[in-house]
């Protein structure tokens, strides 16, 4: 049994995705919210979009020993990964429960704080 609590919210697996490229929108957290994961974190979202850095992106060594990224933090920005249709359409049905979380990246405290209070009034 791999549930537990993490600060009283309750997870069936206490193995969910890490925030990422791949988390960037409803479509890819649909696929998550339907695996085995405990929850379903959406990809770190700022104040305002925004559309990261200049391609390319990532590096690989030519023998595949190493790799660097520097996405520079593409997102929609908070207001979309609070949005009732982005989450409804994330979870679907949602049979058991599974809680949608919101990663946060601001540039200042003052970022981090109006996107936790629309964390808040989007629950």
């Amino acid at each position: 049994d791999l549930a537990t609590d993490l600060g009283g919210v309750k997870l069936t697996s206490c193995v969910y995705n890490a925030s990422g490229p791949r988390t960037g929108a409803s479509a890819a957290m649909a696929k998550i919210a339907s695996s085995a994961a405990g929850g379903v974190l959406a990809k770190s979202a700022t104040v305002s979009p925004q559309k990261g850095n200049d391609l390319p992106r990532v590096w690989h060594e030519d023998d595949g020993a190493a790799s660097m990224n520097s996405e520079g933090l593409p997102n929609s920005g908070i207001d979309y990964y609070t949005d009732a249709k982005t989450i409804s359409d994330t979870l679907g049905e949602n049979p058991l429960g599974k809680p949608y979380m919101v990663s946060i990246s601001g540039k200042t405290l003052a970022d981090n704080l109006e996107m936790l209070k629309k964390i808040s009034s989007a629950i």
